[in-house]
């Protein structure tokens, strides 16, 4: 994952959720360990096992929200989405306990209310970010006839190669950029963004980190105005300075997402992908599918 270098940390989320995340370990580690006793409660756990739950707890609640207070504190653009997803799980927890265990506590609505914050407060951090993909510019994106693919890859195995065979199995010109090889899947490679004919005024940029944001800067001085970046499970092209490279330069950018979510029929983990980002409100909410 990249750092998003601009995003300020988060301190009131980062210290809410180090407080869920250590009390949530605390109570993990008991029930595994065993110095931690639930009392007659016991008997009604799954299995009637405090292990089985100890684990549980650790992975909905202890994990989640540690990756919230590390993610908050270093100021990752994922921080919204974190809190979001870190909130629900911790609702659901307590949803669970009183439909499973059928124990009521004073302490279970106090959670249930601070899970709800954390959801909330992901929802507006996320709604505030700039890493929002509009439907309506990634169909336009996807519609024009030469679209290059920045670090395109010969290799079957990665994604600058899938990227490129699944646009151009869509009826898309696709211009090859990659200086280590020399075609891909029998189309010329192009070395470098400067070398790209004027006709080519779209670029997908399958690079990382510094690379992608260079990739961004060539593209504004070379003329082209329509940019995407691509974002698969991890940050990708995506960062706080490629965004900024994109405005100085005033090109239209998709920022951060998978082109395989939005060309038909987008099926399978593709579609699911898709539907989470529309959850957390990385994608908008129109119609996502272009028709080629």
């Amino acid at each position: 994952m990249t750092t998003n270098k601009n995003a300020p940390r988060r301190p009131v989320m980062w210290i809410g959720a180090a407080l869920v995340a250590i009390g949530a370990w605390f109570g993990a580690a008991g029930l595994v360990a065993g110095f931690l006793s639930l009392g007659d409660i016991e008997s009604r756990l799954p299995f009637g096992s405090p292990v089985l739950a100890g684990i549980a707890l650790a992975l909905l609640v202890a994990l989640p929200f540690s990756m919230l207070a590390r993610r908050s504190w270093f100021g990752r653009s994922s921080t919204g989405a974190t809190a979001m997803i870190a909130g629900v799980l911790l609702m659901g927890w307590i949803v669970v306990q009183l439909l499973v265990i059928r124990d009521f506590s004073p302490f279970q609505p106090v959670y249930f209310a601070v899970g709800g914050a954390f959801a909330f407060a992901g929802w507006r951090t996320r709604a505030k970010g700039r890493a929002v993909v509009d439907p309506a510019v990634a169909r336009a994106f996807l519609d024009r006839p030469r679209i290059a693919v920045i670090g395109a890859s010969a290799d079957p195995k990665k994604f600058g190669n899938t990227v490129f065979r699944a646009l151009r199995d869509h009826g898309i010109e696709v211009v090859p950029v990659n200086p280590q090889a020399t075609d891909v899947d029998g189309v010329a490679c192009v070395a470098r963004i400067r070398d790209l004919g004027p006709t080519v005024d779209a670029a997908m940029i399958m690079l990382a980190g510094d690379a992608a944001v260079e990739a961004v800067e060539e593209c504004g001085a070379h003329g082209i105005r329509h940019v995407w970046l691509f974002r698969g499970a991890g940050a990708g092209a995506l960062s706080e300075r490629a965004l900024q490279a994109g405005e100085r330069f005033g090109i239209e950018v998709v920022p951060g997402a998978c082109p395989l979510m939005f060309l038909p029929p987008a099926s399978g983990v593709h579609s699911m992908h898709l539907h989470v980002r529309r959850l957390v409100g990385a994608v908008g909410d129109a119609s996502t599918f272009v028709h080629r």
